[in-house]
């Protein structure tokens, strides 16, 4: 009888730790970055995204790859953003040593209120394009 009380036991708190344990409360965001003739972003390679959330007072970022993607972290590499309605800014990778590099995307998103981009992080795997607009060119 008391054997059976500790599997009962054990089985119990093993199921209570994959409840709460497993899970820090994100899911993954693996997303990517093109212009509007749907190429890929690929100039905004170790540029970042990042994600503010509106309902929860949390950010996320990724940093963006060669070929104009990126994975998201909040606490854990990787690990992605909580749930709800995210405000979206993407940073261009403005030097590289002394060097300055031309802008590459419009200013405009690199500010959380001047961006226009959104994201609803929704349970299970989420895999946004945002779709940005290349720096007008002075002349």
């Amino acid at each position: 009888m008391a054997s059976r009380r500790a599997a009962l036991l054990v089985s119990s708190l093993l199921l209570l730790g994959f409840a709460v344990g497993c899970s820090n409360g994100t899911y993954p965001v693996h997303g990517s970055i093109v212009y509007p003739d749907g190429t890929p972003a690929k100039e905004l390679s170790g540029g970042a995204v990042e994600l503010d959330s509106l309902e929860q007072e949390i950010s996320a970022r990724g940093s963006i790859d060669d070929e104009g993607k990126f994975i998201i972290s909040t606490y854990e590499a990787e690990d992605g953003a909580v749930p709800g309605k995210h405000r979206v800014l993407i940073i261009s990778r403005q030097a590289i040593g002394d060097e300055t590099v031309g802008r590459v995307i419009d200013g405009k998103y690199q500010s959380f209120e001047t961006s226009g981009l959104e994201l609803e992080v929704t349970p299970g795997t989420n895999t946004p394009t945002f779709t940005v607009e290349r720096a007008k060119s002075k002349r």
